[in-house]
Formats: C-alpha cells, sequence, structure tokens
C-alpha cells in the first residue's frame, strides 16, 4: 500500500484549482478555516464535518507516574486532548480500502460526497 504525505502547501493547491483562486487567495482560505477549527477546539467546541468526522477535545484525568531516574512518584495532572472520530461514510471507505481506490473528483472538480461545516456549541 503507497502511503502518501499531504501537507499544508498540498492542500491549498488543491482548494487552488477546484475554486480557480489565485494560490495566495486560497492559502487565505485554507488558513483561516484551519483558524476557525483551532479556535473553537480551544474554546471547548465540537467541530462536526458531515460526511467526514467530528473534532472534539476531552479530558484526560491525571494519574499516579514515576521518575525512574530518581526512583520518586510523580503526579501528572489533568489535561486536553483532541480527538477525532471519522463519520460513516470514512468508516465504511476504510473497511473496503484494498477493493475501493481513493476518492475521486468528478469531471467538473466537486467530490463525490458534499462536505458541511458546523461549529456546535456546548
Amino acid at each position: 500500500m503507497l502511503k502518501m504525505k499531504v501537507v499544508l502547501q498540498d492542500i491549498v493547491r488543491e482548494v487552488s484549482k477546484a475554486t480557480k483562486l489565485a494560490l495566495p487567495d486560497a492559502q487565505v482560505v485554507v488558513r483561516k478555516l484551519i483558524s476557525t477549527l483551532e479556535q473553537g477546539l480551544l474554546s471547548g467546541q465540537r467541530i462536526e464535518i458531515r460526511g467526514f468526522g467530528v473534532f472534539q477535545t476531552k479530558t484526560v484525568q491525571g494519574k499516579k507516574g514515576r521518575d525512574m531516574a530518581r526512583n520518586l512518584s510523580i503526579a501528572i495532572p489533568d489535561y486536553q486532548k483532541v480527538c477525532f472520530k471519522a463519520g460513516k461514510h470514512w468508516k465504511r471507505r476504510l473497511k473496503d480500502l484494498p477493493n475501493n481506490p481513493a476518492p475521486t473528483a468528478a469531471p467538473d472538480g466537486q467530490l463525490e460526497m458534499p462536505i458541511l461545516l458546523e461549529v456546535v456549541h456546548r
């Protein structure tokens, strides 16, 4: 299986190509999207992108750890982590991955499935 690495600039190029925007304009759009997602997560919002998945933060309960070098017990405080749960569409696609090629764009450049962004307040 061929693994690919997608970086921000690849996404900017794809958005530019699909929307016919100049690269600098597409970069502004992509960076604003990422900034909006980041701000939503930092403020504790659940971010649902229909047909793709859900991003949300979860609290990890603190626990006791060990400092092996000094043989001491240390307290690890509670902390937040970002979780992603794939949507049903992607779960099915991943389950059938060996028989199913990567998503393709239609001749007009549209994705197979529309993706809607919805920020849900708790």
